[in-house]
């Protein structure tokens, strides 16, 4: 294997590595892109590697055929001469070799076992503003929340997505998918508590923190180990009295 290839195949290695094996057949280009600023390929190789990735060569090269039946497959299909059919060949032959592949099967949703064994702690500031018309509070609140995952998490639709996208999906990322989706509940939650009512200011600290992670936990698969939280305000502030028209 030339410098070249093998300089080109480490880094499309490393693209599957970190994205998962769908994902030179589903953004292309970000893998053209990629190449280049990484200098890993010079412009006519990553250009042609694009025109055979857009083909689906590279299906092909998973079948484990030989280079000299790859090479033939991309020059017919890719209409590339030769030389360069040669050589993408060569990138795709050693890319999916029998090695790499045992890898990747090893790496097959390895992310989900750890994450379902371990609790996860999230911190959650909420803000919102309660508008009386002549006048605003601001709303705050801060939570620490410790959650420990169920089977159940596993099955929930936005993480088998997640999976179905990038089977090689780290526990750390499996994580953040959950705890945006979680502060973005308590964020409406929050919202919708402190702006219901026109008339009467929200008691802030009177948000049921307990109640709003119980529910979403009971919807995603996780049973509350503990949530501890406060809310504050910065009082009425008149927008007359800070000089408001």
């Amino acid at each position: 294997m030339s410098v070249l290839t093998e300089k080109i195949a480490a880094k499309l290695k490393e693209i599957i590595d970190k994205s998962g094996p769908f994902y030179v057949t589903n953004e292309p280009y970000q893998v053209y892109k990629e190449l280049l600023e990484s200098k890993a390929a010079e412009r006519k190789t990553a250009g042609a590697l694009l025109h055979a990735l857009v083909n689906g060569v590279q299906c092909e090269a998973e079948k484990n055929c030989d280079i000299q039946t790859l090479s033939m497959v991309i020059k017919r299909d890719c209409s590339l001469n030769k030389a360069m059919a040669d050589r993408i060949a060569e990138i795709f032959f050693y890319l999916y070799s029998s090695s790499n592949k045992g890898s990747w099967k090893k790496k097959n949703k390895e992310g989900l076992a750890p994450f379902l064994n371990e609790e996860f702690s999230i911190t959650w500031e909420g803000f919102s503003v309660w508008d009386a018309g002549e006048g605003t509070v601001d709303c705050h609140f801060e939570a620490d929340i410790v959650l420990m995952p169920t089977e159940t998490a596993a099955k929930e639709d936005g993480v088998r997505r997640l999976l179905d996208e990038n089977p090689f999906t780290t526990k750390d990322d499996i994580g953040e998918y959950y705890k945006k989706d979680l502060r973005e509940y308590l964020d409406s939650e929050f919202e919708k508590y402190c702006t219901e009512d026109d008339y009467y200011q929200p008691v802030v600290e009177d948000f049921e923190i307990d109640y709003h992670v119980s529910e979403w936990s009971k919807i995603h698969g996780f049973e509350v180990v503990s949530c501890e939280g406060d809310g504050d305000d910065n009082g009425y502030e008149s927008k007359f009295r800070n000089g408001w028209h």
